[in-house]
């Protein structure tokens, strides 16, 4: 035998192979695959025995096994055997049959079915079926003795004359296989003299053993090493040229294919070439009629085509296997035999190997495809990654030349492009200039309307252009007068805050010769949205060489916010850092009485005020009206400006701003003003400023004792509804605030569904966490106290559809549990615990229901005010602050000076934590220190790190729900998301997310890319810092494939609406 391949006589054994339909024969293992082969038959008519003249009867078989031989049967059958087993087996027959006859030669005529011929594989000779006294024993199928080689009728030169002389004396017999089956013709020649009859007798025996025997000399074994190194996984190159190889060293002959037709589709393919079906050749020839072809030579088959079978004339062997689930016919083919032709061996082998072959093949081009799946999705990670560093970076460059040489860097560099060009649209609006463009000197300016970049500043669209010279709007001269040439572009429109195209990036060129993906569009859509704000951040820089001071008003007045109990000394601490801000001469804030219809003045910053102003005349008032801002930087030319106060204060006024202080009802707190700009007029960015103190103003004015007396009354008679006088003092939970035991257990696990605790049931399971880890008795907080901040936080929180109170106490109830099972309340000390679980109940305060995109974007005051951090989170942070520190809750009264810093420190940094622009900066971190192996619980920012991440996924625990409940917080979330989508539509600044627009929702597809992309990731990584929170990450996958299964259901029933 010539190659590895078939040299061990066993089957597979590897349990990942098997499953064939068409199973090898049962020495080897079933193999298992979602493909499933059949192996097409010989076309050829295996002559069976119809009566006993035609073979030895089964009874005449043990009659000649039973009788008396003149020789040791036995030992001969032993000696055949042991030759069997170590040589191939036409040279043990012939072997064997030469020292038992003593012969001259000894022939074994293999039978080739497929070819119509007896071939010798020792001699290499070819005899046709008809051809010769070779071709008589083939014909009759009985032990012939013939006296004298050239006296037979049927003696040919050719053949008969070669094999043996004239005189010679020739004993011919048939030899069958175990399935009756004629498989060779032994011919044996002697020139010592005639066989005798017991010659005769010694070939029907040795006839029966073969018969008896064959089952196990015949069969082509496969080598079980070999076939599991082919089926070791590999992409489809490597696979390509591993089986090629091998398929040429055990065949002995010059190439292997493999083949498929598509019967439905009329489509044939040679490995991955396309092939045209009637072009096929032998081959294609072999795959449409599913038969096996053995062509000894392919000049002279019917169906050769050069172009297929080449002009070198040689053999080709075709195995057709049909798979039956897709109705595809694959084809195993070798070509060039190095010994003429493919003998009966080498089809039945190819026949066996022709399943396990296929298996390999498709497993190869599957785990291509997967691996190119792995790839662009760990590259769209890491270019997400790459991103978010780049966004921090840009948006912190203030320098409009040095911000614009790095967007056309980074652009380039997140692209894999080998240039970036940035046009931005001048004051005029009438031209676009380039500025620094990668490989060029000299910026290039162009009109609006021209070039590629003209066409995606006018339609706003992405436009991604494989080949340029084949875009009708490409302009050539930049490359004419460059020399450079441009093949693909990524063109790409820039918006500013405002909602306005402001410019366009253009990435060219992508490297390796390919075009853009449409990955790439996406990431430089997102890319270009920072471009955006950093570039009218600088802008505003430029106008404004003060305007790095703004940030410390700010700071002072959100500082205001949680050092002052006194109302009056916070907003005056307010109304003086805006003052300063907007460089104003003189501010006042008046409150309004809803009783009077006056606006009563409460504090002046630079001057006298009226005590009142009448809600009927005047530009305050008009702007409470409106409940909008206004700028009047000629008030005696406006129709609205009082001049009377001018007249009792004696102050002159020439420009105002007056920014009303609005409620998170709509409700008019009161109005904050400015006079005078101390240079110039007031700008629209000083009325923005105003509003944002403005807002401060009401969160102040909403929060203390001035607007909360009627609330703490409120309070009080809420408490003595669960909480008796007695209990207010103590730690324990008190008797009406206690859960039983079975909503105890439901508030400890995964299957929570946090709506169900609406009302006092929220109350009852916050008391039960916090006293759950014993954190009321240790930090001295009193039932009344914790009921108090309980209260007056859940008050904070709006009726929004999802961020709301239930939402808080979702999170809080998320945590707990995991921090349950994990048995992270063993590795956190007491004070993180009940940091977190404070953090839980205050994360969300006061959330709009809009998100961060949406306040920066809308220039709502908080977006304007935060821009450049958290939003919402910088918010929430700003309305907890003050309530936990309230002197009547005073949540961390126990802890020392040293202690309360620590605790600030880390409250805020959990609750900065829930800002989806930290999450793939957290994940990546986690990431990293577990593959590092360098997670280490006694290091503090790793501790830390394990505490946001915890907070974190409680913030999205719905996906890990069970699905029911998953589904429920799906609706809840997305009609908050329509609710920003209908307001984003409303003004005019477009949707910022798809998920928002409520016209064309698709819920199980915009879940299926938030678990692959956002949770999946995070879960993972919670669960190899907290092995027992796998049950998470598992459960998330469960939802996963449950929204798979909605989404192939969608998608199946929109093709048949379509049809």
């Amino acid at each position: 035998m010539r190659s590895s391949f078939r040299q061990i006589r066993k089957g597979p054994t590897k349990p990942h192979i098997s499953n064939i339909i068409s199973k090898p024969q049962s020495q080897c293992a079933p193999v298992l695959s979602k493909h499933s082969y059949h192996v097409a038959p010989s076309m050829h008519n295996i002559k069976q025995f119809d009566s006993p003249n035609e073979s030895p009867s089964s009874e005449n078989l043990v009659k000649d096994m039973n009788q008396n031989y003149n020789f040791n049967a036995d030992q001969l059958c032993d000696l055949f055997v042991s030759k069997a087993a170590t040589m191939p087996l036409c040279a043990a027959v012939e072997s064997f049959l030469k020292e038992k006859f003593k012969a001259s030669t000894v022939i074994y005529w293999q039978e080739i079915p497929n070819a119509q011929i007896l071939y010798s594989p020792t001699m290499k000779l070819k005899n046709d079926h008809s051809n010769g006294i070779i071709g008589t024993c083939y014909f009759q199928r009985t032990v012939m003795r013939v006296p004298q080689n050239s006296a037979h009728p049927s003696f040919s030169s050719q053949v008969d004359g070669k094999i043996a002389s004239n005189s010679s004396s020739l004993l011919l017999f048939p030899l069958y296989d175990w399935r009756n089956a004629l498989c060779a013709i032994a011919e044996v020649v002697s020139d010592l003299g005639e066989f005798s009859q017991d010659d005769e007798v010694f070939a029907n025996w040795f006839s029966s053993k073969f018969k008896l025997f064959s089952k196990w000399l015949k069969q082509p074994f496969v080598n079980d090493n070999s076939l599991h190194e082919l089926m070791e996984i590999h992409d489809h190159e490597a696979f390509t040229n591993i089986i090629c190889r091998k398929m040429r060293e055990t065949f002995d002959c010059r190439e292997f294919e493999i083949w498929t037709y598509q019967k439905k589709q009329d489509k044939m393919m040679k490995f991955q070439e396309p092939i045209e079906s009637t072009e096929g050749g032998i081959v294609g020839d072999s795959l449409t009629r599913e038969q096996t072809i053995n062509a000894i030579s392919n000049r002279l088959n019917s169906s050769y085509n050069s172009k297929i079978d080449g002009d070198l004339e040689e053999s080709v062997l075709s195995i057709p296997v049909t798979e039956k689930e897709d109705e595809l016919v694959h084809s195993v083919a070798l070509r060039g035999s190095n010994h003429d032709l493919f003998n009966k061996d080498d089809e039945d082998t190819l026949k066996k190997l022709a399943p396990f072959i296929l298996l390999a093949y498709a497993n190869a081009q599957e785990f291509s495809g997967l691996h190119n799946d792995v790839k662009s999705s760990r590259e769209e990670q890491d270019s997400l990654a790459i991103l978010l560093d780049v966004i921090e970076t840009m948006l912190s460059q203030l320098d409009s030349n040095k911000l614009y040489e790095m967007i056309l860097e980074k652009g380039r560099s997140l692209t894999s492009s080998d240039r970036c060009s940035l046009f931005l649209l001048d004051e005029s609006k009438e031209s676009l200039a380039s500025f620094y463009q990668t490989g060029l000197n000299k910026p290039i300016v162009i009109p609006v309307s021209n070039g590629i970049a003209g066409r995606t500043l006018k339609e706003k669209k992405v436009y991604n252009i494989p080949d340029a010279y084949e875009c009708e709007y490409f302009n050539s001269n930049t490359d004419r007068e460059t020399g450079y040439r441009t093949k693909s572009i990524l063109s790409v429109p820039i918006y500013s805050t405002r909602g306005e195209v402001i410019g366009v990036t253009q990435m060219i060129n992508k490297k390796g010769n390919t075009p853009f993906s449409e990955w790439d569009g996406k990431i430089i859509q997102i890319f270009n949205i920072f471009c955006g704000i950093a570039i009218d951040n600088a802008k505003l820089y430029k106008e404004s060489v003060d305007s790095s001071n703004l940030l410390k008003p700010f700071l002072n007045t959100a500082f205001a916010l949680t050092k002052s109990e006194d109302i009056k000394n916070m907003l005056n601490d307010i109304l003086k850092n805006a003052r300063v801000t907007v460089q104003a001469e003189r501010c006042s804030l008046f409150l309004y009485d809803e009783s009077s219809q006056q606006l009563s003045s409460f504090l002046a910053d630079g001057g006298k005020v009226p005590p009142t102003i009448p809600m009927n005349i005047g530009i305050a008032a008009a702007a409470c009206k409106e409940k909008e801002g206004i700028v009047e930087n000629d008030v005696y030319k406006s129709p609205d400006f009082n001049r009377q106060i001018d007249v009792e204060t004696g102050y002159k006024t020439r420009n105002i701003i007056a920014s009303p202080i609005i409620g998170p009802d709509g409700e008019i707190l009161g109005i904050v003003e400015m006079l005078n700009k101390k240079s110039g007029d007031f700008q629209h960015s000083d009325l923005e400023t105003t509003n944002a103190f403005a807002s401060f103003a009401s969160v102040a004015l909403q929060k203390n004792r001035l607007k909360d007396i009627a609330q703490y009354g409120d309070i009080e008679v809420e408490s003595s509804k669960y909480i008796s006088d007695s209990e207010k003092s103590l730690y324990t939970i008190p008797e009406k605030l206690t859960l039983t035991e079975e909503e105890k257990k439901t508030v400890t696990s995964l299957n929570c569904f946090a709506v169900d605790f609406k009302g006092v049931g929220h109350i009852k399971e916050l008391f039960y966490f916090f006293n759950y880890f014993n954190l009321l008795e240790k930090y001295k907080v009193t039932n009344d106290r914790f009921f108090r901040f309980i209260s007056t936080i859940s008050r904070t929180y709006t009726t929004t559809s999802y961020h709301n109170w239930t939402h808080a106490c979702d999170v809080t109830q998320y945590l707990t549990y995991q921090l349950i099972t994990s048995h992270a309340d063993k590795i956190f000390n007491s004070d993180e615990l009940f940091i977190m679980l404070t953090s839980g109940v205050c994360h969300d305060a006061n959330h709009s229901g809009l998100n961060n995109v949406y306040n920066v974007k809308a220039e709502t005051p908080l977006g304007i005010l935060f821009k450049d951090t958290s939003v919402m989170e910088m918010h929430h942070l700003t309305i907890s602050i003050p309530i936990i520190s309230q002197s009547d809750i005073n949540l961390f009264g126990s802890f020392d000076d040293n202690e309360i810093k620590k605790m600030w420190t880390l409250f805020i940094n959990l609750i900065l934590s829930t800002d989806m622009a930290k999450h793939f900066e957290l994940v990546k971190k986690g990431q990293a220190l577990i593959e590092n192996k360098e997670f280490d619980w006694s290091n503090q920012e790793h501790r830390l790190l394990g505490m946001q991440i915890l907070i974190k996924i409680a913030d999205i625990s719905n996906v890990s729900r069970p699905f029911e409940y998953a589904d429920k917080w799906c609706d809840i979330l997305n009609e908050e998301f329509f609710h920003q989508g209908d307001l984003e539509k409303s003004s005019g600044i477009g949707l910022t997310s798809p998920l928002n627009d409520r016209e064309h929702p698709d819920k199980p597809k915009s879940q299926i890319g938030f678990y692959n992309f956002i949770c999946l990731p995070l879960y993972t990584v919670a669960s190899q810092i907290y092995p027992e929170l796998i049950v998470n990450a598992d459960s998330v996958r469960s939802n996963l494939e449950k929204w798979k299964e909605l989404a192939a259901a969608n998608a199946a029933k929109a093709e048949e609406n379509k049809q």
